[in-house]
């Protein structure tokens, strides 16, 4: 059992170098002997990902009395999830270590505590565990605990904070001889970036943090830098690309069962499949991959991926629940609260919703992170439009909607076979599948689809006649061929169905194809008296870019501007017959912007603005209203 010092030293080396393959191989080859060489093996298996591997000859190392061992193993249990095991072992050997052991033993038994869900406690233990690293001087572990301390920050939202950390970090840590530490900075300082909103610093920085990669063949950091990646793609709108980087992912974590990284993705993947359409298949990837069914995580995301399904009794169920653990961290508490908000205006309990409504928009005004929510604020559009129209949240969502403002640049990739088809026509000319835009070149497409979902069965000459009754037939038909041949192509063979005879046969959608059109929600909508909805849907006139002349677009487009002023022209009239001004005024702002040539209204919102809103804002509302007299 006596150390060969210089062959320890050689292996220590190549550890240091994050070349734990080398390391594991030279053990294999020729089998450790004293403590500190079963140590080293175990810690070169855990640093490597093998973490069922490296249980056995740390416990052993440790059982042979090596103090260091004896912390890694803690470590390791924390790792693998074990976070009670982990307490309880730091807790027992923590008052015979002292020096770096005991601090460091100090970082991971905070870092387990605060896995656990005991965020405060957790926190405090690192905080200790830091500052004694400054005490002692060490640069390049003090780099190492600072990332971990501001890994907890991000958690609990005090990204400022965090990032200056992350850039001291890695001023500490110098290149080339602690990559792995280096690489998890560089990774929690682009997560930062992206929660921000800076988008193009995030790609520099994961640039980096893949060069340096490239020092190490260990997986755990290749791991962390795609749950980045992935963020950044559905961020920035990307779900082709996010989808492949959770399917890398995936492919890791399995091997590795980290639990950490596990439960990511699990609930990244899920949610992702969810917003597909693909709610089994969401749930099936769940339920499969999260080590633990019952993490505060899984639990909100099992919310999520109900109240998608329109199963809102059971939605606010799984999102009460997961409000309810301590152990949801900040980030997953706000969209916890935006979603039940929703699950429960579904189920009619308008006041509960505006309470969750109204902590989570105190939630999303304080944070720094708000970038992260605006995924789900494009989707809960019924939502923000009940905040929008209610007096006192309608400041605050204006505010949070104006941080989120971030252009989008990211090229789409067209997809390849329909699923599910979303068409939007009001106020804009898009189709989705799947949730990734589609881009279509003809401006007739969207028109025509739009058309067949309305007027399913119709013979070629029937769509002609109706949607270009001044074209000639022979100019009408060329043109329907190229664009059948165009929604054929970019959605798929399968897109449209012809029924009939070969002479005259009927068009419709496809029998595989759920297509949603804005117009028909809206209608329903305000069928249904659900103005909130109505207004989230109505984002402009019917295809308002239409270069082509077609007198069916042109009576669609008036019969929905009609439609909509007379629902809310009712409600302006209501709500100053019951002198709710303040509400008033905003039903005002809303019709005028979906008809802003409406004198009558103009007039009326100086009114209302005379007796309840500031003077900055009435005198905005005189100069329209004096813009547009004659």
């Amino acid at each position: 059992m006596t150390l060969d010092v210089e062959r320890f030293a050689e292996l220590r080396a190549h550890f240091d170098a994050g070349r734990y393959d080398r390391v594991i191989a030279q053990f294999m080859a020729f089998a450790p002997l004293a403590p500190e060489e079963w140590r080293l093996y175990g810690m070169a298996l855990l640093w490597g990902g093998r973490f069922a591997e490296a249980e056995l000859p740390l416990l052993r190392a440790a059982e042979m009395g090596d103090a260091e061992a004896r912390v890694e193993y803690g470590n390791l249990l924390r790792l693998q999830g074990r976070f009670a095991e982990a307490i309880r072992h730091f807790g027992h050997i923590a008052p015979d270590l002292s020096g770096e052991l005991a601090l460091r033993a100090l970082r991971w038994w905070g870092t387990a505590e605060f896995q656990a869900g005991h965020l405060t406690e957790g926190l405090e233990r690192c905080e200790r565990a830091w500052r004694g690293y400054l005490a002692l001087g060490d640069d390049e572990r003090i780099g190492r605990v600072t990332q971990t301390l501001a890994q907890m920050l991000v958690q609990t939202g005090d990204l400022t904070r965090a990032q200056h950390l992350y850039g001291e970090a890695l001023r500490l840590l110098p290149e080339g001889r602690t990559p792995i530490a280096r690489l998890s900075a560089l990774t929690g300082l682009a997560n930062v970036q992206v929660l921000t909103g800076d988008f193009a610093g995030a790609r520099n920085t994961l640039a980096q943090g893949w060069q340096t990669l490239e020092q190490t063949d260990a997986l755990t950091p290749r791991a962390y830098l795609l749950t980045v990646e992935a963020e950044l793609h559905h961020l920035t709108g990307d779900q082709a690309a996010q989808l492949r980087t959770l399917q890398d992912l995936r492919a890791l974590v399995e091997g590795l069962r980290d639990f950490e990284l596990l439960t990511w993705t699990a609930t990244r993947l899920a949610d992702l499949y969810s917003r597909q359409g693909e709610h089994s298949r969401a749930l099936e990837s769940l339920l499969d991959l999260a080590p633990d069914a019952e993490h505060p995580a899984v639990t909100m995301t099992r919310g999520v991926l109900l109240r998608r399904r329109q199963q809102h009794a059971q939605a606010a169920e799984y999102l009460g629940r997961a409000l309810a653990t301590a152990g949801l961290g900040e980030q997953q508490r706000v969209r916890a609260l935006l979603h039940l908000a929703e699950a429960q205006a579904a189920l009619g309990d308008g006041v509960a919703s505006l309470y969750s409504l109204r902590e989570a928009l105190a939630a999303l005004i304080r944070a720094r992170d708000r970038m992260l929510y605006r995924p789900d604020l494009q989707e809960l559009t019924n939502l923000v439009q009940r905040a929008l129209l209610d007096p006192d949240l309608a400041p605050d969502m204006q505010l949070v909607l104006e941080k989120l403002t971030v252009r989008d640049t990211e090229e789409r990739v067209p997809s390849v076979k329909p699923l599910h088809l979303r068409v939007f026509t009001l106020g804009r000319a898009e189709v989705e599948r799947g949730g990734e835009r589609v881009p279509l070149s003809l401006e007739g497409s969207v028109l025509t689809l739009a058309y067949l979902a309305l007027y399913p069965g119709r013979t070629r000459r029937e769509l002609e006649a109706s949607i270009y009754p001044d074209r000639d037939p022979k100019t009408a038909g060329d043109y329907f061929r190229a664009v059948f041949r165009e929604l054929r192509v970019r959605l798929g063979p399968g897109v449209l169905q012809m029924e009939g005879s070969a002479k005259q046969p009927r068009y419709r959608l496809g029998p595989e194809v759920h297509l949603q059109l804005d117009v028909t929600e809206l209608r329903e909508a305000l069928q249904a008296g659900d103005l909130a909805r109505a207004l989230a849907l109505y984002r402009g006139p019917f295809l308002p870019g239409l270069r082509m002349e077609s007198e069916w677009a042109d009576e669609l487009r008036e019969e929905l501007r009609v439609l909509l002023t007379l629902e809310l022209r009712a409600r302006l009239n209501r709500a100053r017959e019951d002198g709710d001004l303040r509400r008033a005024l905003l039903y005002a702002n809303a019709f005028l912007q979906v008809d802003p040539y409406d004198v009558g209204v103009l007039e009326a919102r100086v009114e209302l603005a005379r007796q309840v809103a500031p003077p900055q804002e009435l005198a905005r509302y005189v100069v329209e209203l004096h813009r547009m007299r004659p």
